[in-house]
């Protein structure tokens, strides 16, 4: 999708929608601690409570295996994935990627959850990943109801997840999810995006599940 627009024109429209977006957020005062959003993922009021509802679907509860971006928004989707006594696969940020030859972790606590949630503690807990992984939970910056999503990056495409696919831990029955406030669609972003962009089979809203049909 998008070979058919200039590649400048493609790249300026997408950072016009994040920021969009972020205006947006900014605006509504729907921001949560990290409060300067431009440039991030944004997180929002109500993130726990879509968690919550993301934990109470079968995807997620038949999921043995929950990979989570290192992102603030998705810290109790993280310890969900603990409490439930599944194993939590998480990729390093980049401050940390320097400490460790692994860029991709499991961490298997069960009693410090939420400090084994923390990104600041993911190489204190985590051992290399050696399990497919079965639901991926994805960061977004805007998504639109078919599951075309954007991420932070200038490039195309999902950092983790292709850090994923490279590393071998997809199978053909893993799912993408991702946690978004109400303000964070787009009405279609199929003319905004590419082959290396990543859809998700759900998106998660503080009220609302929609399940895209995409596989």
């Amino acid at each position: 999708m998008g070979h058919r627009i200039s590649l400048p024109r493609l790249l300026d429209r997408r950072e016009r929608l994040r920021r969009r977006v972020w205006h947006l957020m900014e605006e509504a005062g729907v921001l949560t601690f990290p409060l300067e959003v431009f440039g991030r993922v944004p997180n929002f009021i109500g993130a726990e409570k879509a968690a919550e509802l993301l934990a109470q679907q079968p995807e997620f509860e038949q999921a043995k295996v929950v990979f989570v971006s290192p992102d603030h928004v998705l810290r109790r989707v993280r310890e969900l994935v603990l409490l439930q006594g599944k194993v939590l696969a998480v990729s390093l940020p980049r401050k940390l990627v320097r400490y460790s030859k692994h860029g991709i972790l499991q961490i298997t606590e069960r009693r410090a959850v939420k400090a084994a949630a923390s990104i600041d503690n993911f190489l204190r807990y985590g051992q290399p990943l050696s399990l497919p992984v079965d639901l991926a939970v994805l960061s977004s910056v805007v998504v639109d109801r078919f599951g075309n999503r954007i991420t932070t990056r200038q490039e195309f495409g999902d950092r983790d997840w292709k850090a994923l696919i490279d590393s071998g831990f997809v199978h053909d029955g893993t799912k993408i999810a991702t946690l978004v406030h109400p303000l964070q669609f787009a009405d279609d972003l199929s003319k905004w995006i590419t082959d290396k962009d990543v859809k998700a089979h759900l998106i998660v809203t503080p009220e609302e599940v929609i399940r895209t049909g995409d596989g």
